[in-house]
Parts: C-alpha cells; structure tokens; sequence
C-alpha cells in the first residue's frame, strides 16, 4: 500500500470509525477544543511558552498542507494513467500487428486520446493552486519544468503526431513510453515525498507531546 493510500484509509478509519475502538472525529475535535481552552488559560501570562509553542506548530500547519498537496498530486498522475492505459495499448497492439499509419488510425488513436487530455487539463489546473509544494532544483543547465509542463509539452507532442498525414508508429511508441515514464517518475516522486511529510509530521509529533 502507498502512502497516500495509508494516508486515505487512515483518514477513513478516524472519520467514521469501524466498531473497532476507534473514536469518531467529532469526539476528537471537543477534546482538541477543550485542551486548547486550557491551554490558553495556562499560558495566558506565559508569552516565552507561546512564542515556542507558534514557533512549533507553524511548521506543523506547513507540513499539513504538504501532505494535502503531495496527496492531490499523487491522485491527479494516478488518474492521467489511468486514462492513459487504453490508448497506450491500442497504440502498442497497432505497433505490433506491423502496419503502416494511416490518418484513420491518427484518427481513432486521436479519439482514444481524449479522456487523457482531460486528465492532463486537470493536472495543469492543479498545478497552476499549488502553493506549499514544488520540485527540487535541477542541475545547472538542465531545464527545469513543472509536472503539468512537462506533461502537457509531451501531450502536445503526441497530438501534433496524432494529426499528421503520416507518421511513424514506432516513434509515437516512443514517445507514448516517455510520456509513461514521466507521469510514473512524477508519482513516485508524489510518493516518496507525501512519505517524508508524514514522517516529519510524526517526529514533531512526537518531540512535541512525547513527554506529557
């Protein structure tokens, strides 16, 4: 199981509750209200105690919303390749049957092709909100583009072929694999990072309340 697949099923579990012990959100949430009451009362004169304690919890909330991020972008390449299977296997079945591209067949691989760029829209539209997370730096003279960019460069790349009188199916094989790669590469960078947040997010949490 993923991390985000962790992250939702323990989401779930806290929410609702199975009959297994578990306490339902809402009887979380009073308890937090009320240990937040005193809390207030107890350091209403202590102001070092609440400049540690912002000091904390501001990186927490940062956390928060990683998580949240990471998550939505784990979800969104989640589902461009999952719109992005059939058409990868109608396209690879064509390459194997070894015939020539025709414009019926840019056509109706072009048809196939649009639940992907639906897909595709709405990776771009995410990542155009996003504002707690970003890729790392990449090396001096290596471009440096964006999930969405990257894919939507290579989503063009492939219509452009698509609409072509004639065109090579190996090389739109080719290029169909890139565009696999990138999105996998990209969910497993979601992964690996929603990972980290999570592991932070349970060090602070720890640091934070492990000695009450």
């Amino acid at each position: 199981m993923s991390a985000t697949e962790k992250a939702s099923a323990s989401a779930t579990h806290d929410t609702h509750g199975d009959g297994s012990g578990a306490v339902p959100i809402e009887k979380l949430e009073l308890a937090a209200a009320r240990a937040a009451d005193g809390l207030r009362r107890a350091l209403s004169t202590d102001h070092a105690t609440q400049a540690q304690l912002r000091e904390v919890l501001q990186p927490y909330s940062v956390l928060q919303a990683q998580m949240g991020e990471w998550q939505e972008l784990h979800h969104a390449l989640h589902q461009v390749l999952i719109a992005f299977s059939p058409f990868h296997a109608s396209l690879r079945a064509l390459g194997q049957a070894g015939a020539g591209s025709t414009p019926t067949d840019g056509r109706t691989l072009l048809r196939g092709w649009r639940p992907c760029q639906a897909a595709v829209d709405r990776l771009a539209d995410f990542e155009s909100r996003v504002e707690h997370i970003r890729l790392a730096p990449q090396p001096p003279g290596r471009a440096s583009l964006g999930w969405g960019a990257r894919i939507a460069a290579l989503r063009r790349e492939i219509e452009d072929r698509l609409m072509e009188e004639a065109w090579s199916i190996a090389g739109l094989v080719d290029l169909a694999d890139e565009f696999h790669d990138a999105c996998h590469g990209y969910l497993s960078l979601a992964d690996r990072e929603l990972r980290l947040a999570i592991e932070q997010v349970q060090r602070l949490y720890t640091r934070l309340l492990g000695g009450l």
